[in-house]
């Protein structure tokens, strides 16, 4: 017994040693800590949450409270909101009306296009309003008119009263993530401005210029610089003149470029839309002689004529909008749902009402203003202000109502596609599904994070907000992004003690 003791004690003392220097399972609270706080040393602003889907548990938080601009994570603010007052399955329905008589295969008379807000009016996106010019020719044609004679007169779609939202840089007026958000939209407001300077003309002999499809209005003069630091083409819209003025930039006077294209906003959608009915018109055998209006509201509504509807051109189901408005990020759509929005809930559609409008759903979520200030539908402005608390709170509420699943189906999924397909994330690809936003300095994220294997926490929601980035960081954005999604999939998470931070505000 005395010979075993020894060795029993010796087994002991080396089960304690190798307990105590196990290696422990990494901590993501450690991990994001270390990585914000070197982001931060270079002057960037953070702020970052992450809770429990299930039961709102906080798991990791860092200036949760700070307000950022939240970019383009402001539209998921927007496509929740419609998604609320509308359901998944809404339409837009544009109708179509003729004001007229019809005389055997003569119609004389309007043609009235009733202006819905669909932002997917002629987009290439969707076969169900690719070929509206086409829908309205046949429409005609199936009434056996051969000949008309009258005015094509868009109901409701002018100019908004401001050609940008509220807060936009007047430097992107002219591209066309800026399309503007009339109620009529036609081709998702965008042409293609192409130019090409033909074999055998010298850099300083005109280039040919041209908007695909025509946009009518707009001019644009362009001129060149050979000395520039990178080849390119920027424009910036003259109000004044109605035009573009555009520089086309090249890094060698012997190097004189031949061709370039930018896509730029139309802010004048019913006039291509003429252009796209007269050539469809046409196409079909129908003679024509008909002017465009844009039909301003009186002050006393007159008595409407008697109408006729021709056709009711129909919109994709609201889950698909929203999955293109998330996915691909695209301003106007998100823009047009807001606005839609505002309407639906005060009876106005305008940027005040809009705001009023946010503001009150913010509230029924229990969103103080204080983490979520709504200013635009996109995030294209900068007075947008959002906390890492509101935005996650925010996706929080969603997930609890009936349309959660359409809206986190919309969200790019990392490595895979949308904003996210390009991610260089690695454990988390295909795992963390999330909103990108970005302007100049700024980008935020968020989204949820499934967790597979984890019982305790299968599904985090989260945001990530990074505010006044150097031009040249050590670690850009999106490497940042890529390090905390994939911690977050993969490391062990606290049960919220570490934190010691709530996202529900204080009664």
């Amino acid at each position: 017994m005395r010979r075993l003791f020894p060795l029993l004690l010796a087994l002991a003392l080396a089960a304690c040693f190798r307990d105590h220097h196990r290696p422990s399972r990494p901590s993501f609270s450690a991990h994001a800590a270390a990585l914000l706080e070197s982001v931060e040393a270079e002057g960037t602003l953070v702020g970052a949450l992450v809770i429990d889907a299930r039961t709102g548990l906080p798991l990791f938080a860092r200036h949760e409270h700070v307000r950022l601009l939240p970019a383009s994570t402001m539209k998921v603010v927007s496509t929740a909101a419609a998604l609320s007052a509308f359901g998944p399955d809404f339409r837009f329905r544009t109708p179509v009306w003729l004001e007229g008589t019809q005389a055997g295969a003569v119609f004389e008379g309007d043609l009235v296009v009733e202006a819905s807000g669909d932002p997917s009016l002629g987009s290439p996106r969707f076969p169900e309003t690719a070929e509206v010019c086409a829908q309205v020719a046949e429409a005609l044609v199936a009434r056996g008119v051969q000949r008309w004679r009258g005015e094509l007169r868009v109901e409701g779609g002018g100019a908004p009263i401001v050609s940008l939202g509220p807060g936009w840089a007047w430097d992107d007026a002219a591209y066309a993530y800026s399309a503007p958000p009339t109620r009529f939209v036609f081709r998702e407001n965008v042409a293609e401005l192409r130019l090409d300077r033909f074999a055998g003309r010298s850099c300083g002999e005109p280039v040919s210029v041209a908007l695909v499809p025509s946009a009518g209005e707009t001019e644009a003069v362009v001129s060149l610089e050979t000395t520039a630091e990178s080849s390119g083409l920027g424009c910036v819209r003259d109000w004044r003149a109605d035009r573009l003025q555009c520089v086309w930039r090249s890094t060698s006077p012997e190097q004189c470029p031949r061709s370039a294209s930018t896509r730029i906003a139309v802010h004048e959608p019913q006039k291509p839309f003429a252009r796209c009915v007269e050539q469809a018109l046409a196409a079909r055998g129908v003679e024509r002689d008909f002017t465009i209006a844009v039909a301003v509201e009186p002050a006393v509504q007159a008595p409407i004529p008697t109408r006729d509807l021709l056709l009711e051109i129909t919109s994709p189901a609201l889950r698909e909008l929203v999955r293109v408005t998330n996915k691909e990020s695209l301003n106007l759509y998100a823009e047009r749902l807001a606005l839609r929005f505002a309407q639906e809930r005060t009876g106005e559609e305008s940027y005040r009402a809009l705001a009023e409008a946010m503001a009150q759903e913010l509230e029924r979520r229990g969103i103080p203003p204080n983490d979520l200030s709504v200013a635009d539908g996109s995030g294209l402005s900068r007075y947008n202000l959002a906390t890492a608390r509101g935005l996650v709170r925010l996706l929080e509420t969603s997930l609890a109502e009936p349309y959660g699943r359409a809206l986190i189906e919309s969200l790019p999924i990392a490595g895979v596609d949308g904003t996210l397909a390009r991610s260089p994330v690695s454990i988390a690809a295909g795992l963390v599904s999330a909103k990108t936003g970005t302007l100049s300095g700024q980008k935020a994220f968020v989204g949820i994070a499934d967790r597979p294997g984890d019982a305790a926490h299968p599904r985090v929601v989260f945001a990530l907000l990074l505010g006044n980035q150097s031009h040249e960081p050590a670690l850009h954005a999106n490497e940042v992004f890529a390090r905390f999604a994939d911690a977050l999939v993969s490391m062990m998470l606290g049960d919220g003690r570490e934190s010691g931070v709530g996202i529900h505000p204080e009664p």
